[in-house]
């Protein structure tokens, strides 16, 4: 007796009530865009974290460098001690402390009567061209 295949509604042939090869296909379909779904997820909530922040973060390059960004602005404003971040006050204003966050980026900090305000980040480009007679 010969074996007998049957074609489904997708064309492919088979002896099975369904066909396999397409239940396969949707499965891998539906992991991938869950995975995308939770990738995509996981972006937006980073993008969240950054309206918390007291400063603007979104230039720093790397996810890294905004969370040891983030640890030094809290830490700061909980003790008040640059220095533990080798932070230095500027010659031309003495009120602006800059912080060193990578060899490539910069925090500055303003003391208003004793306390340490954040106010921006900087590539080390950008800060060296700021201060004057840079």
């Amino acid at each position: 007796m010969p074996i007998r295949h049957r074609t489904f509604l997708c064309g492919h042939r088979g002896r099975g009530k369904f066909c396999h090869r397409c239940q396969q296909e949707a499965e891998i379909r539906a992991r991938v865009a869950a995975q995308r779904a939770a990738v995509h997820a996981e972006k937006q909530q980073w993008a969240q974290l950054f309206d918390h922040d007291l400063i603007d973060l979104r230039l720093l390059p790397r996810p890294e460098l905004v969370t040891k960004a983030r640890q030094i602005v809290r830490e700061i404003h909980e003790t008040n001690d640059y220095r533990l971040y080798k932070g230095k006050r500027l010659n031309h204003d003495r009120s602006i402390i800059s912080v060193p966050l990578s060899h490539d980026y910069r925090i500055l900090f303003q003391d208003r009567a004793g306390e340490l305000v954040p106010l921006k980040v900087l590539s080390h480009e950008a800060y060296n061209t700021t201060k004057p007679g840079a």
